[in-house]
């Protein structure tokens, strides 16, 4: 294999190297290559119908085939965070490509996901953030009554079996990279377990942790987090307020959209900005909050705690991980009184103890929601410098 772009060197002989982290330099991370020249792409929007929990669900994605495939067995599956849709996967705030977009423009197909509830009709809100409700069925409207129990029953169980179908259908036969920001990280780590058609040979990050089973052992033994539960049905809805509070907003070197006010006014039709609490519930793991929703849905207790076991173990021990992170990520990185501590390189720790290979690549600057911000290719860019040096062989 030829020798990578000088760009990229430190980068690709960090991967072949033991340690686990990988600091990137801002010129080094400014300084990234694409590995190929972009190229066409088409976008086409798909959506799966299926049964879970005494109902069915409508799951959408959108599909990028490019018009040359670098090769025809490697191909992407995204998963976003809470609060967002796959349009976070398609375009920046300001109209820059977003991740799924550089992949496609790299030769990759990729399938983009929105969980059930979070994709309206048409793709576009009609309703102020505070007005909205998910649409479970995109084509059938549902009253108040079963969207309540809706809201019960909306497990990551049903999110993952769609995604399950819609990778099965769409990227039969594929060697699989999953990608999860945030909420989305247990997902990527789970969705080997729904897919009888593909297979899962790798996973890509950034900000996005593992298993929420992890996560809860992560929060016991370090003392870094103390969520609290949402209500069984509850809708939160995100803000300009509550985003901060988080620390989502990157630098303004960073932001050409500008502020998180305009980011807000930006997205506003296309982005849900909404949260249901179970799966905040489960995300978060309250233990007897979900009992509760056993107790109150009489559905089996697994539906509401198998997201918590660890994910296959021969499936672990052939895995290839690449966790990135940036260094102003509150919760991903910044809190941790030690290095093995900080939520990436504890989940970068429960990878490598299956016997995945794992690394984490630190990048300057950026918080929690850098994939949005400028120079977010360059986070695709270190994705496939991975695969293309073997990495995930």
């Amino acid at each position: 294999m030829p020798e990578p772009p000088a760009g990229t060197q430190a980068f690709t002989r960090a991967l072949e190297a033991d340690d686990t982290l990988i600091p990137i330099g801002w010129d080094d991370w400014l300084g990234m290559p694409p590995p190929d020249d972009d190229s066409a792409y088409t976008v086409t929007g798909v959506v799966e119908r299926y049964r879970r929990n005494g109902y069915e669900w409508d799951m959408h994605g959108s599909l990028y085939t490019p018009a040359r495939e670098r090769d025809d067995r490697p191909a992407f599956v995204v998963f976003h965070g809470g609060g967002a849709n796959e349009t976070v996967m398609d375009v920046t705030p300001d109209g820059r490509p977003g991740l799924a977009r550089r992949l496609a423009a790299q030769g990759f197909t990729v399938l983009a996901l929105s969980y059930p509830g979070l994709w309206p009709p048409g793709g576009k809100w009609d309703k102020p953030i505070a007005e909205r409700v998910p649409y479970y069925l995109l084509d059938a409207g549902i009253d108040e009554e079963e969207l309540e129990d809706r809201l019960l029953k909306c497990t990551f169980n049903v999110v993952l079996q769609g995604a399950g179908q819609l990778t099965d259908r769409h990227l039969r036969g594929r060697r699989l990279i999953a990608f999860g920001h945030s909420t989305g990280g247990p997902m990527a780590a789970h969705v080997t377990r729904f897919t009888h058609e593909a297979e899962v040979i790798g996973i890509v990050g950034w900000g996005s942790g593992g298993p929420d089973g992890w996560r809860r052992e992560w929060r016991e033994n370090t003392g870094m987090e103390s969520p609290k539960p949402y209500g069984l049905a509850q809708i939160s809805r995100r803000t300009v307020e509550a985003y901060r509070r988080s620390h989502y907003e990157d630098l303004p070197e960073l932001t050409p959209w500008g502020r998180m006010e305009d980011f807000f006014r930006l997205t506003e039709k296309t982005r849900p900005q909404i949260k249901i609490g179970l799966r905040d519930n489960q995300h978060n793991v309250f233990p007897e909050r979900l009992e509760e929703y056993v107790r109150v849905t009489g559905l089996p207790r697994e539906e509401y705690f198998d997201h918590l076991q660890d994910p296959p173990a021969e499936w672990l021990a052939n895995l290839k991980v690449l966790l990135m992170v940036g260094e102003n990520d509150h919760g991903h990185w910044i809190g941790g009184k030690s290095l093995g501590d900080k939520r990436e390189m504890y989940m970068a720790g429960k990878y490598a103890a299956g016997g995945a290979r794992v690394h984490v690549g630190l990048v300057p600057k950026y918080t929690h929601m850098g994939h949005w911000a400028l120079y977010n290719e360059k986070i695709v860019y270190t994705w496939l410098w991975a695969l293309k040096t073997g990495y995930m062989d």
